[in-house]
């Protein structure tokens, strides 16, 4: 099976939630905001996907204050609609340092396959080496 896409471009399996989660805690670490504005900070991190799937952001946003890890606020100030505010919680900063240290434990694995894979198959994609270095 060698399908790159899923079927009709969604995303079934969930990971761009589960990809998103660390980002979206550190970045209400940085400071509270709302949903379209962490929508757009995502992007700048490079998930291409998130600004078509909205949905999902507002979902994972909604799992994470369900879970005591972030908290919400509705704010009136300046013009249009009224705004949800996140917030990170105490318990919101301890889930963010796991989700760090797991992303580190898959940063040393990738470090390890492109290394590996630079070994056996020659420079990578991009022309990058398993040292990061450009070929």
């Amino acid at each position: 099976m060698n399908e790159t896409n899923p079927p009709g471009g969604r995303d079934p399996a969930g990971a761009i939630g589960r990809n998103v989660e660390a980002f979206l805690l550190l970045e209400l670490l940085r400071e509270p905001s709302y949903g379209y504005d962490l929508i757009r900070r995502l992007a700048d991190y490079g998930f291409r996907r998130v600004p078509n799937e909205p949905a999902t952001v507002y979902k994972l946003l909604r799992a994470l204050e369900e879970g005591g890890a972030i908290a919400s606020t509705w704010s009136t100030e300046g013009s249009g609609p009224a705004r949800r505010y996140y917030q990170i919680t105490a318990p919101g900063i301890a889930l963010l340092h796991e989700r760090a240290g797991h992303l580190d434990r898959l940063r040393l694995r990738i470090e390890r396959f492109m290394a590996r894979y630079a070994v056996l198959a020659g420079p990578g994609p991009g022309g990058v080496d398993g040292a990061g270095e450009a070929a």
